[in-house]
């Protein structure tokens, strides 16, 4: 279930003011935007969306108020604004109740009421980004001689948070991914900082002419602008490979930062690639042997720490999309086959030290017996359920010892060419219930990043024997298609 919800602090512009009685403790309680009609506030915005909303909301505001309200991004960050819900009275040319959105170095915006009317200006479910640091949202209600009973509109819901710095375009629909722009004479290494090192890299933005030193060129529409792009299998914080402890041990904050912890039909968990996709396993999604299903079944992913109440303080990050591999079969119990699974999230992560995306896998190196890698996850262990992120290190196996450990239990489980095993026969493997969905990873010596080459899958039981994992090598096409939106 999502974690509880930090209000933040929204005082009036005076909190001393004595024509706003109670509006400290009442703005910090329900962490809105409320009394005080012509006062202002000032918002601070973080990684995780929060909420803004109008006056009174979900009830009908009141008419003949005013109220403006800046939203500010850390240093390097620009404000991303979307409407959840949004029920102004129509007017003709938003002369009537409006909300308008504005920022430095941009023109204003504004939007009121349709409701099937030809009259107004809805903003629909387009995302605003501030073209620097801070976004003005202005609320506006004409005064009204009619019984305020009469007036049913409730309203605005909109969510900010703060994303990667985009200094190309003014406040409009984002477009995905972050662009610094090099301006003529521009230092490269500018634009560098710009893309918030280490976690971000700048990059050419589509097809791009290099037309002078350090200047690029759109061939569309010959704008100067580079693609701020995560940068992927570099942990600030990582884990000291020359260790040789057996077992699990528990992770330190930013040794594994793209593992997420998702709860659908029970714990798993997954990965971040990119600052907008999990990858996960589509058993946690479908679970095999399932009888009865909910429909709509809520979907949470958590982000940013290795302890699970710290997760859930941070907040869940809503799933806007959910893909699953079409070789998967549900109905097929001995057959993982095709269990990955990509969930597509409402909105951009801004990376940073506990929140970074892993690698994807591009050579067969990569799976060589005897490689030793990292496995990562919130599973089970000695039969409780922990609430530490732990990680165990353990090598890629032969299929062959695989395939012959599976025939000697006479298992009917599908072992096909798209899976791998991990594991050694004298040690005790540490996956269990609760860690599906999270990835093995190996640290590419030429590339000198982390790749994610499986997904824990299935295995027989707990502690005994190899573990199966999905090869993400053989998915890596699907992956990138879906995320290109070309599947």
């Amino acid at each position: 279930m999502p974690g509880p919800r930090v209000w933040g602090k929204y005082p009036c512009r005076s909190p001393h003011s004595t024509d706003c009685p109670g509006a400290m403790w009442w703005l910090l309680l329900w962490g809105v935007l409320q009394a005080c009609p012509t006062r202002g506030s000032l918002l601070l915005a973080q990684e995780l969306p929060q909420q803004l909303t109008s006056p009174g909301y979900p009830e009908p505001y009141r008419k003949g108020q005013e109220s403006s309200t800046d939203i500010k991004a850390p240093e390097g960050f620009a404000v991303s604004l979307i409407f959840q819900d949004f029920d102004l009275e129509p007017s003709q040319d938003c002369a009537g109740d409006s909300v308008t959105i504005s920022g430095s170095g941009s023109d204003p915006s504004q939007f009121c009421g349709q409701q099937g009317s030809p009259l107004g200006r809805p903003p629909g479910q387009r995302e605003f980004i501030s073209s620097g640091r801070s976004l003005r949202l202005t609320f506006r209600t004409q005064p009204s001689s009619e019984n305020r009973t009469a007036h049913l509109h409730k309203g605005f819901l909109a969510l900010y948070q703060t994303v990667a710095v985009n200094y190309s375009q003014p406040i409009s629909e984002a477009s995905r991914g972050s662009e610094a722009i090099n301006a003529p004479g521009d230092n490269p290494a500018k634009v560098q900082n710009h893309c918030q090192e280490p976690y971000y890299q700048a990059a050419a933005a589509g097809a791009l002419t290099c037309a002078t030193p350090g200047t690029w060129k759109d061939r569309q529409d010959g704008e100067e602008v580079l693609q701020c792009m995560p940068v992927c299998g570099r942990p600030v914080t990582p884990i000291a490979q020359n260790q040789t402890t057996l077992g699990s041990s528990r992770a330190k904050l930013g040794n594994f930062p793209w593992q997420a912890f998702t709860s659908i039909h029970g714990r798993g968990g997954g990965a971040l690639l990119g600052d907008r996709w999990i990858l996960t396993a589509a058993h946690t999604i479908y679970p095999k042997d399932s009888v009865s299903l909910r429909k709509n079944q809520s979907v949470n992913v958590f982000l940013g720490h290795t302890a699970i109440d710290e997760m859930l303080k941070l907040g869940n990050h809503p799933v806007h999309r959910v893909v699953v591999h079409p070789d998967y079969r549900q109905n097929e119990s001995h057959n993982f086959s095709g269990d990955i699974a990509l969930l597509e999230l409402q909105h951009s992560i801004p990376l940073g030290p506990n929140v970074l995306p892993v690698c994807l896998p591009d050579n067969e190196t990569l799976y060589r017996s005897g490689l030793l890698g990292y496995v990562s996850g919130f599973g089970m262990e000695m039969g409780w359920l922990t609430t530490e992120l732990k990680y165990s290190r353990l090598p890629v196996a032969s299929r062959e010892a695989c395939n012959a450990w599976l025939q000697k239990r006479q298992r009917p489980e599908v072992f096909s060419d798209n899976m791998f095993c991990v594991g050694d026969e004298t040690q005790r493997p540490s996956v269990c219930q609760g860690d599906s969905g999270s990835v093995y990873v190996v640290w590419d010596d030429h590339a000198h990043h982390w790749v994610a080459t499986g997904i824990v899958s299935w295995g027989i039981g707990c502690g005994e024997g190899y573990d199966f994992y999905t090869k993400v090598l053989s998915y890596v096409d699907w992956i990138k298609g879906v995320m290109n939106g070309k599947n």
